[in-house]
C-alpha cells in the first residue's frame, strides 16, 4: 500500500511520463518559482517547454516577460477548468484585449490532466506560433517588440518543467511534428472526414477560372476570427505565398462582423481590404461559404449572398494548398468547375 498521497501523485506522474512521446532530451529542469532568463529572441527563435499537468490541475500560464516592469509580450493561459485557452498581452500592468479559443485539437483536448505536454513557442517576423505536442495550434501577433522579451515565467498547475531555447528554420519542425494525414481535395468527391482545425489540404486540381470551393461548417459559440488561405506551400515559416487570405473577424456590442482580404508575396502583405456590413454570421450556426475564381478575381459568397470580391494579384493556378484555422468547425470541403 502506498504510504501517502505524495506517493500516489509521484506514481501517477511516472506512469504519465512513460506515455509521453515528445520528451526532449536537450531540455533542462528549471525552477518555476522565479523568472527564467532567455537569450535575445528574434525571428527563428524557438522555446520548448515540457511539463506535467497533475490530476487536480485547474489552469496554468506561460508568460514571456519584458524588461519594462509590468509588460508581458505573450500570456498563454490554458484553463482546464473552463475548457478554453486565453492569449493576451499586458502593458504597464494592464491587460489588453484577450483572445480566447477552444482547447480542442485533432486528438481531443490538447491539455489533459495527468499527462505530460510539449509546448513550443516559435518566433516569426510578426507573430508567436504555438505548437502543442508536435502540432501547430495557434498564432499570436506581436503587440510589443520581440526584442523586449527577457525572461520566461511559468505559473499555476504544472510540474516537472523543463525548457530549452534554440533556432529553427522551418516551422512546423518536421523533426518534432507528428506525421500528418495527407488530405487531397479534388472535384471527384467531397472531404468529410479528418477535418480538424487547423487543417492543411492539398488542392488536387488547378484553382483556375471557373473553380468553385465550397466550405460547409459551423461558427463556434464565442468566435474571435478564422481564416482561409489559398496558398502555395505548406510551411508557416518560411511564409508561403498566399494568393487569397480571407479572414472573417467577429466583434461584440454594436460592431458588425467584417471580412479582411489580402495576399502575401515577396515577404510582405499587400494592401488590406475590408468588407463590412451585415454578413449573417451567427455564433453556433451552420454556414456555407463559397469562393469562386472568376476572370478578374475571387468572389466570396455566404450561402446565396455575395459578401465581397478580391481582384487577382497573383496567378490563381499557383495555389496548391488550402489552409483553414480559427474558430470554426468543418463539416465538408468540396470543389467543382463551371
Amino acid at each position: 500500500m502506498l504510504s501517502s498521497s505524495t506517493d500516489v501523485v509521484a506514481l501517477a506522474r511516472q506512469e504519465a511520463f512513460k506515455d509521453f512521446s515528445f520528451f526532449d532530451e536537450e531540455t533542462v529542469p528549471v525552477n518555476i518559482h522565479k523568472p527564467i532568463l532567455l537569450q535575445l529572441l528574434k525571428a527563428t527563435s524557438a522555446i520548448i517547454l515540457t511539463g506535467y499537468i497533475p490530476e487536480n490541475a485547474s489552469r496554468f500560464s506561460v508568460n514571456l516577460i519584458c524588461k519594462a516592469v509590468g509588460n508581458i509580450a505573450l500570456h498563454f493561459n490554458p484553463r482546464l477548468d473552463r475548457g478554453y485557452i486565453v492569449r493576451n498581452t499586458r502593458v504597464r500592468g494592464f491587460w489588453e484585449n484577450e483572445e480566447t479559443c477552444s482547447s480542442a485539437g485533432s486528438n481531443g483536448c490538447i491539455f489533459r490532466r495527468n499527462t505530460y505536454v510539449h509546448l513550443m513557442i516559435f518566433c516569426t517576423n510578426d507573430a508567436f506560433q504555438i505548437a502543442v505536442n508536435g502540432e501547430h495550434f495557434c498564432a499570436f501577433y506581436y503587440r510589443l517588440p520581440l526584442d523586449d522579451v527577457t525572461a520566461l515565467e511559468v505559473n499555476g498547475s504544472i510540474q516537472d518543467v523543463r525548457i530549452r531555447q534554440h533556432n529553427l528554420f522551418i516551422y512546423p519542425d518536421p523533426n518534432i511534428s507528428r506525421p500528418f494525414r495527407i488530405l487531397v481535395l479534388t472535384t471527384e468527391e467531397p472531404l468529410v472526414d479528418f477535418l480538424e482545425i487547423p487543417i492543411t489540404v492539398d488542392i488536387g486540381s488547378k484553382f483556375c477560372v471557373g473553380a468553385r470551393l465550397f466550405i460547409v461548417g459551423r461558427l463556434k459559440l464565442l468566435p474571435h476570427s478564422f481564416y482561409i488561405n489559398l496558398q502555395k506551400g505548406k510551411t508557416i515559416y518560411p511564409h508561403p505565398i498566399i494568393l487569397l487570405h480571407l479572414n472573417p473577424r467577429f466583434l461584440y456590442g454594436n460592431s458588425e462582423p467584417y471580412v479582411v482580404m489580402n495576399y502575401w508575396n515577396n515577404g510582405t502583405w499587400g494592401h488590406e481590404e475590408r468588407h463590412q456590413g451585415q454578413l449573417s454570421w451567427m455564433p453556433g450556426r451552420d454556414f456555407v461559404l463559397i469562393i469562386r475564381c472568376e476572370y478578374e478575381g475571387y468572389t466570396i459568397w455566404l450561402a446565396n449572398k455575395m459578401i465581397g470580391e478580391f481582384k487577382h494579384k497573383l496567378e490563381s493556378s499557383n495555389a496548391d494548398t488550402l489552409r483553414i484555422s480559427g474558430d470554426v468547425v468543418l463539416y465538408q470541403l468540396s470543389m467543382s468547375y463551371t
